[in-house]
Order: structure tokens, then C-alpha cells, then sequence
């Protein structure tokens, strides 16, 4: 066993306001299709429900069954899209029209993405009580500090803000909402977050090689509009995280970047969000420009997850943390930064994928693992905390 006592642990990418917002909100995820159209048929008719865990493969509705459901945002297992029944859509008509017209276009989906996990978030609504109850349930798992990557909206700054918990949250902000802020609230966000392409769950990461199928995914921005927007940031005087999955996403950042920097210089601690197919290439000249990699070593698993999905080089090359290390130089806890995506929260899982990857170049030492993840004393947990590690598997001790 490796006992870390009551060592606890930063977070380093999740999305604290949105989580926090869906606590309690119906699941379909573990439902047939005749299951999941019960539990919608049993919602109120009288305000727009968030359900969480649609399956669109899975769980598919015919127009006449949507029509006769209460008034509910069908939230995709993936997060990336959702299904409006037309009740809902009634309800929201008003409020973001566009949304309402488009929300079934995939692309629109994922160029729109940060409109959409606000209206997740904003339409569960964020309470001080379910904000307490996240993040209890976030030190359960040795988690006391959490960076959230995208606020999703004033109402919920407000409660974050206000909570007890404030002095342990740093809050990101897409440009829109925090253009919309009064300049107070704007002193309380953190950073801007950009997204340049998608997820792999959604098949529209930008990689090189494409997804299996033939599905490419895509781009968010032109290489000229992204050096417009980068170039319109710097007025903010905030730190910029860029969401890059892909390599064709990475090469796009980095190329914006360095013609920024041959210009008027990069705004101040510009980071790049996930990177799980950085090439050798890249990771050096990042590391040239001085940039912060957050990744997640819990998205190792995807190497195996995704296996249906992912070519065999992508598969190999995902989460390339030993490269990343030991020949691009990039250090953990440093300018090597490690959080969950809340896929799922905590350091256990991890810890399993991070020390015991499917792909050997995916593997990172225990020391490695908690100078990402932001280790640090706290006495204030009542449990003492050990990660038990041993053939193969990693638990979480309580005692």
C-alpha cells in the first residue's frame, strides 16, 4: 500500500457548475428504450426537465412518441447533443430560437457546444445546496480543489462565488459569457476557453488519421479566424486554455500561436486542454512557446474504450505521457497538468489508468501521477487517504 495520508488532491480539468447542476436530474443511461420512454412519460408537465444518459443509438423515438412526452431536454450519453421533445422546444423557443431550429444538426451541435452545456446546466439549475453536495462528494475522492472549464453562466458564479467553497474553485469562462459580465463578475473568471475541435466520443476530434468508417472529424475555426479571436483576447489580460484533442487541432493551435508570438507576443499562461494525440513535433515546440499541456490520464482507458472507433496508430498514440516526459520535457505538476473531466471525478481511477495504461507509453510513475494531480497536505478531511496499489489494480482506502 502507499499510504498518502490526508494528502489531497487539485483537479485540474472538470466542469464543476455543470456537474453540480445536473445532481439529481433523471438518468436514462442504464434503460432499455421501453424503460427510458416510462421515465419520461412519468416527468412533470409543468417546467422543462434536464434528463440526463439519452442513448440516441439505443433508445431512438418516433416523432408521435416524442409529441406526447412532458416538456424534456434529452442530454446525449456523450454530452456533445440532445434531443428536444416539442413541448420542451415550445418552451425554449423564445428564450434561444436558433437552438431550438438547429440543435439536430451534428456540426451545429459541436460548433456550439459551450451554448449547449449551459443550457444543460442553466435549465437544472445550480443551488448553494447541490454546489455542497458536489463538492462533499468531490473530497470523498481526495478531490478539494477543482479548476471548472466552463462556467455556465452568471447564475451560477453568483453561487459559486458565494459559497464556502469559493477560495477552492478557479472559474473559466467562454469569451461570449464572459463578454456579457459586468466587469466585477469578470475579476472573478479565471481564464477564456476556446474549443477547436470536438471528442471521440462524438467521432468529430480532429485527427489526422480518420475514425474508423471513414468519419473525419472537425475543426471549429479557420486558421484565420483563430488568429482573429486570439488576437481579440488579449484585451481580456486573462489566461487562455484552448480544448485540442486531435493532432490536426493541436497543429491549428500551435500555428495560430506562434504567428501571435511573432506579433504582438501570447496573452499570459496559455494552456492546451486534453492534447491526447500530440506528436513528438508538437509537444517540443509547445514546449518551445511555453505552454501548460492539462490532460487526463483516465482518457488512457480510451485507447481501449474506443477501440471500435480509433485507427491502430491513433490507439497507440493517445496519452503519450512517457514521450511527453521523458523527451519533450514537460513536467507534472509544473507545466504537465492533470485533471478528470470529470470522466469520472477522482484520483483512483486515475491512478489505475495512469499506472497501468493499455499502452506502455501511456504509463506514468506514482510520483509523476500526484505532482499532476496537485498533491498537497490537508488536515481538514476526516478520513485518512491511502492508494493501495498492487497486481494491477488501485483503490482508494478510507480509514
Amino acid at each position: 500500500m502507499t499510504d498518502v495520508g490526508t494528502t489531497r488532491f487539485f483537479d485540474r480539468h472538470t466542469h464543476v457548475s455543470l456537474y453540480a447542476s445536473l445532481r439529481g436530474s433523471p438518468d436514462l443511461s442504464r434503460l432499455d428504450r421501453e424503460g427510458a420512454l416510462g421515465l419520461l412519460r412519468a416527468l412533470p408537465e409543468g417546467a422543462i426537465t434536464t434528463v440526463l444518459g439519452w442513448r440516441r443509438g439505443e433508445q431512438r423515438f418516433t416523432p408521435a412518441e416524442l409529441a406526447r412526452l412532458p416538456p424534456a431536454l434529452l442530454v446525449d450519453y456523450s454530452l456533445h447533443g440532445l434531443a428536444l421533445t416539442p413541448a420542451a422546444a415550445e418552451g425554449l423557443r423564445a428564450r434561444d430560437p436558433e437552438l431550438v431550429e438547429r440543435h439536430a444538426d451534428p456540426r451545429w451541435s459541436e460548433e456550439n457546444l459551450p451554448r449547449l452545456l449551459s443550457l444543460y446546466a442553466t435549465s437544472a439549475g445550480l443551488s448553494s445546496d447541490k454546489l455542497e453536495a458536489f463538492m462533499l462528494a468531490l473530497e470523498a475522492l481526495g478531490i478539494d480543489r477543482a479548476e471548472d472549464m466552463l462556467l455556465s453562466g452568471p447564475e451560477a458564479l453568483q453561487v459559486m462565488t458565494a459559497s464556502r467553497f469559493a477560495g477552492r474553485l478557479r472559474l473559466w469562462a467562454a469569451p461570449e459569457l464572459f463578454a456579457a459580465l459586468a466587469p466585477e463578475a469578470q475579476a472573478r473568471v479565471e481564464g477564456l476557453k476556446l474549443f477547436l475541435d470536438g471528442a471521440l466520443g462524438a467521432r468529430t476530434a480532429a485527427l489526422s488519421e480518420p475514425f474508423r468508417g471513414g468519419a473525419r472529424g472537425l475543426l471549429m475555426y479557420s486558421e484565420a479566424k483563430l488568429r482573429e479571436v486570439l488576437h481579440g483576447l488579449r484585451g481580456a489580460g486573462k489566461p487562455i486554455a484552448i480544448h485540442a484533442i486531435g493532432d490536426l487541432a493541436i497543429a491549428q493551435a500551435l500555428e495560430a500561436l506562434s504567428e501571435v508570438e511573432r506579433g504582438e507576443g501570447l496573452p499570459p499562461c496559455l494552456r492546451l486542454e486534453h492534447v491526447q494525440f500530440i506528436t513528438e513535433a508538437q509537444a517540443r515546440r509547445a514546449r518551445d512557446l511555453g505552454l501548460v499541456l492539462s490532460m487526463q490520464p483516465n482518457f488512457s482507458a480510451e485507447s481501449r474504450s474506443y477501440a471500435d472507433r480509433l485507427g491502430p496508430r491513433a490507439i497507440a498514440s493517445n496519452n503519450p505521457f512517457r514521450m511527453l516526459i521523458d523527451r519533450a520535457g514537460f513536467r507534472p505538476g509544473r507545466d504537465l497538468l492533470f485533471g478528470s473531466d470529470g470522466m469520472p471525478h477522482g484520483i483512483e481511477c486515475a491512478a489505475q489508468w495512469g499506472l497501468f495504461p493499455p499502452e506502455p507509453g501511456q504509463r506514468l510513475t506514482l510520483e509523476e501521477l500526484l505532482a499532476g494531480y496537485g498533491a498537497h497536505r490537508d488536515d481538514r478531511g476526516p478520513a485518512r487517504l491511502a492508494l493501495s496499489v498492487g497486481a494491477r489494480r488501485v483503490e482508494l482506502v478510507r480509514g
